[in-house]
């Protein structure tokens, strides 16, 4: 066994000792073996959507779609530059947030 199995091994059996690990969901069905293959981005994925948290692309993205439905609705020319340009800026936010993240992704 390697060594960081063996701490990890070591700090399961504590969390049990202490019944920390009594009540969780799925207690007591087997595991599913789709998630025993996902990678560790998948993981971090489905933790974060799990918990409601949305990564800073994806939340300006969604504001974008918003706007734009907005948009559409708009008469006033001067206003629909006005958020035409305001558009444009959250797209620009959101890919570089995109941009980053994959940086991020490479490098780590």
């Amino acid at each position: 066994m390697h060594w960081f199995e063996r701490i990890a091994q070591r700090r399961i059996d504590e969390a049990e000792a202490r019944g920390e690990l009594r009540g969780l969901a799925g207690e007591g069905r087997p595991l599913d073996r789709a998630r025993l293959r996902e990678k560790s981005d998948d993981v971090m994925h489905r933790i974060m959507a799990d918990t409601g948290f949305l990564p800073e692309e994806f939340r300006l993205r969604k504001e974008v779609e918003a706007k734009r439905a907005v948009l559409e609705q708009i008469e006033d020319e001067a206003e629909r530059d006005a958020l035409r340009r305001h558009i444009a800026l959250l797209e620009l936010r959101a890919n570089i947030a995109t941009d980053a993240r994959r940086s991020a992704a490479r490098s780590g």
